[in-house]
């Protein structure tokens, strides 16, 4: 018998239904990040076809990939998601690697980040008290995030289900709003969106800018993964999983583009190019210095609670879809034991929701000591390079440093998760299949493509390589901790 013939032995209740499933796309997506690197992308492209252009590809290599991830998910409706599509399409060590590389860097860094975003914003809403640095105050709210979430979620799948349910719809709303803020008000003048056309840019230039901006925008669509590790807990997985992707994307890339042309009808290019994108001196943030233009000061400090809120709902997808990657691993025996229990009265997996939890606000600790702590050449036994490291982490914001992390180590093991689809449909043509890929075999290769586009791209670049190679590296540690890890399954116990 196959590993995807197997039923596991130890299961999750279904008790989420079709709208926390979409909430677990769109809520999940809808981070900080349409709110704050748009002026990179107009740094990158400075010029509104451009960033019309990147912005919509992103939407589509995000799009070809949740619609093939689609079929994986309905196919396989069990805990765990991209570990559960990997393991079975290759075997127990690549997906082992993916799980090692989701709970080091890629769930528990997307957290880390989020929770960094909203304690920045949070700090400027509610300033610190006396005595209190500043980044002490906005790491301490990160953490307080962190731990709501988890908590929430320990409680219950239902509970962070609901939650996630009520936060989308702020959200989303929030958005809508924004997009129709400067026709209520006015404002925006069709003036501001040029220029349409590069003008005196080489094709080359273009080429690496659109690269560049893509990093960034592909940070804005990430966690459209999110709904397949809940497949086990969602209802009619065939059916839902399948329509959460599918019209999720749709209100995500209809979302970010219109948020974008909204941004450059409002601000010239040269401002949104100045509006730094930076979570820390949210004053000068692009959704910011469009608020202030529409609004005034009342603007800036309700965008302010609107991200506060999008980060706080986008922190708790992850701390809802994340865990059961690790509860599958230790499950089938790849991870310690405990973090398969399920909670006897709760029937949550509260242990690795906690682990997930903790390793994030060590991060946050650690990215603040770096940014706090400027390193001493001639104290430092440290290596050269990893002084180095240090500096550069130590001039550059949290967020802009964790998010290329993340990036490039998601986008390795998405590429391999879509391309699954290829290996199963070969291998296991007879197993039922309630959605099938749309426009299979393009749509897959689309999102292959360009992933492989894009990692190319980073190891290239000389401000992403650093921090794809830290993620590359990171990856073969795993190799050695899988050895270490690995046991005989045993029949997991109840906390």
């Amino acid at each position: 018998m196959s590993l995807i013939d197997e039923e596991p032995k130890t299961t999750l209740p279904r008790v989420l239904g079709p709208a926390a499933a979409f909430s677990a796309v769109v809520g999940s997506v809808i981070g900080s990040g349409i709110f704050l690197v748009a002026a990179k992308v107009a740094g990158n492209v400075p010029f509104l076809a451009g960033i019309i252009v990147v912005w919509g590809l992103g939407g589509l290599f995000s799009g070809a990939g949740a619609l093939t991830l689609a079929e994986l998910g309905a196919m396989l409706p069990h805990a765990g998601g991209l570990y559960v599509f990997l393991r079975a399409a290759y075997g127990p060590l690549p997906a082992f690697l993916f799980g090692w590389v989701e709970f080091l860097v890629v769930r528990s860094g997307s957290m880390a980040t989020l929770a960094a975003a909203f304690g920045q914003y949070f700090a400027h809403v509610v300033e610190p008290p006396a005595g209190v640095p500043g980044k002490v105050w906005q790491s301490g709210a990160a953490i307080a995030a962190i731990a709501v979430v988890a908590t929430v979620n320990v409680l219950g799948a239902r509970r962070g289900g609901t939650l996630q349910v009520f936060g989308t719809a702020l959200k989303v709303g929030g958005v809508a709003t924004l997009i129709t803020l400067p026709f209520l008000v006015g404002g925006g003048s069709t003036a501001n969106l040029a220029p349409f056309w590069p003008v005196s840019q080489s094709p080359s230039a273009i080429f690496q800018g659109m690269m560049a901006a893509m990093v960034s925008v592909l940070w804005a669509y990430d966690g459209w993964t999110n709904v397949t590790p809940l497949a086990e807990e969602i209802r009619d997985p065939g059916r839902n999983i399948p329509r959460a992707l599918i019209v999720g994307m749709v209100v995500l890339i209809a979302a970010y583009l219109g948020m974008t042309l909204a941004y450059h009808y409002v601000l010239p290019m040269d401002e949104v190019k100045q509006s730094v994108g930076s979570a820390e001196h949210f004053e000068r943030a692009v959704a910011a210095v469009y608020c202030d233009h529409l609004l005034g000061r009342p603007g800036v400090i309700g965008i302010s609670l609107l991200v506060m809120c999008s980060t706080f709902i986008a922190l708790n997808g992850n701390a809802l879809a994340g865990p059961r990657a690790y509860f599958a691993m230790a499950r089938d025996g790849l991870f310690p034991a405990s973090l398969c229990r399920v909670h006897p009265r709760f029937q949550t997996p509260a242990n690795a929701i906690v682990a997930q939890a903790v390793w994030a606000s060590l991060l946050i600790v650690a990215g603040t000591f770096l940014i706090m702590v400027p390193p001493d050449d001639r104290a430092s036994v440290l290596p050269g390079f990893l002084v180095a490291a240090w500096k550069k982490l130590n001039q550059t914001p949290l967020y802009d440093v964790l998010y290329t992390y993340v990036v490039f180590g998601a986008s390795i093991f998405y590429l391999l998760a879509i391309a699954s689809v290829f290996v199963l449909r070969a291998r296991r043509p007879e197993l039922p299949r309630p959605y099938r890929t749309i426009g299979y075999p393009v749509t897959p290769l689309i999102f292959v493509a360009s992933v492989l586009l894009l990692l190319g791209n980073m190891l290239v670049d000389a401000e992403s390589r650093v921090p794809s190679l830290a993620g590359l590296g990171i990856i073969a540690a795993g190799v050695p901790a899988y050895w270490f890890f690995r046991r005989t399954p045993g029949s997991p116990g109840r906390s």
